[in-house]
């Protein structure tokens, strides 16, 4: 199956000069919401989703660059706001007077059409098309937190809104963080240099607790807390398998190669077993198994491991045959929002929008295989999301670049089926 983008034999170090990019003087970025204006030391931010992932994002693109505030914040519950607001206020990056703090179905188009230069999208999962859809039609620079969507048509969605980013030169950066971490892009610099020989297969599984959840309070309908415990609710949140988990199927398809799987296969479990278990299978033989099982009690473990022909690579400590990694390792979540505040300071846009797809899809690829019990096809999905011979559909430089983004809604956030 071919690469969303055309791979390249590429060296370790121009792979990290262009993977980790360099920052430059001030640049002027021109686009069709507005502009972040040369001579301005001012990068406005608003902020969709003001949880702790949100808050955190945001707090972590202050802290990239002084320079840096958020002025408009939004939520669906206005509970929300209070507590984001006072810990950006803390590090005295806000300025978000009462009339751009937004709550409610409608708060997510507030901010995106407020005045500001760049968003930061941390709203669930099941919201997120929409929301991305939104912002590139607005004209603004996103931060996206990852996955992409929690269905096959939401991706379609996404990676259209991702063409036309590129065409219009706006950022697209993704919360694949470590796909912007020093230590794992050296990792994966060493293993395309042949640090293990020719990658083969990869293994990622996780056996963790369960995730948090906030306890019903009086005044809340079922509804409301499913939305407020997302997480927890597969069809706001994709499941485990999709929102925890594709952190490391993205790391196995990227070490691997960073090309499509051409498949999934549901993996054969030990009894008690609870939680996801796949295989993806490469036309060549090369194939990724990915587990997760999420459950109170019993022993908690990790494991990213790929295999070569000549020794092995850990992905997450970050050791390559007889190499590893030396010296401190920075927050991969800073990490990425740097790269995404520098984006906007150079002037040179940031494109994360295609491995935020391929490894969203892959991972409804492999949920779809757990569920059904039955091999699915690369290709079916695609037809799936109406994504076949994407490159002509959405890169055609004959049409209007906003053309095939699903137009802002007229009123309110998408619902829960």
């Amino acid at each position: 199956m071919k690469s969303l983008t055309p791979e390249r034999r590429i060296g370790r170090r121009p792979f990290l000069g262009a993977a980790l990019g360099a920052a430059g003087t001030l640049a002027a970025l021109r686009h069709a919401g507005g502009a972040f204006v040369a001579g301005s030391d001012r990068i406005r931010i608003g902020l969709v989703g003001c949880g702790g992932r949100g808050t955190g994002a945001a707090l972590q693109a202050t802290a990239a660059d002084r320079g840096t505030v958020v002025t408009a914040l939004g939520d669906l519950f206005a509970d929300q706001l209070p507590s984001a607001a006072a810990l950006l206020a803390a590090d005295g990056r806000i300025d978000c007077p009462a009339e751009r703090r937004f709550s409610g179905p409608d708060a997510w188009l507030q901010v995106i059409h407020s005045d500001v230069d760049a968003l930061i999208l941390a709203a669930p999962p099941w919201l997120r098309p929409d929301h991305v859809a939104a912002a590139v039609r607005a004209g603004r620079h996103v931060y996206c937190e990852k996955p992409a969507a929690v269905d096959v048509a939401g991706v379609a969605t996404v990676l259209a809104a991702c063409s036309a980013a590129r065409e219009l030169g706006l950022s697209f950066v993704s919360g694949l963080c470590p796909r912007r971490h020093a230590a794992m892009v050296e990792t994966v610099a060493r293993i395309r240099d042949g640090g293990i020989g020719r990658p083969l297969r990869a293994a990622v599984h996780a056996r963790l607790g369960l995730p948090w959840r906030r306890p019903l309070q009086q005044g809340w309908t079922a509804v409301e807390g499913d939305i407020r415990n997302w997480i927890s609710c597969d069809r706001f949140s994709g499941g485990h398998f999709v929102e925890h988990h594709i952190d490391a199927i993205d790391r196995a398809i990227w070490a691997l190669g960073d090309d499509w799987p051409a498949a999934a296969a549901p993996l054969p479990t030990a009894s008690g077993f609870t939680g996801t278990a796949v295989r993806f299978i490469y036309h060549d033989g090369r194939f990724i198994d990915a587990s997760i099982d999420r459950r109170e009690g019993g022993p908690q473990w990790i494991e990213e491991r790929l295999t070569g022909t000549a020794g092995l690579a850990d992905l997450r400590r970050h050791t390559v045959g007889g190499w590893g990694h030396c010296g401190s390792v920075p927050n991969p979540h800073q990490s990425c929002a740097s790269a995404f505040i520098a984006s906007l300071r150079t002037g040179r846009p940031a494109d994360d929008g295609d491995a935020l797809c391929r490894s969203t899809l892959a991972a409804l690829m492999g949920r779809a295989a757990s569920v059904s019990g039955k091999r699915v096809e690369w290709r079916d999905l695609e037809a799936a999301a109406g994504i076949e011979g994407r490159y002509d559909r959405y890169n055609s430089a004959e049409r209007d670049p906003l053309a095939t983004i699903p137009p802002i809604p007229a009123a309110g956030c998408a619902r829960p089926a």
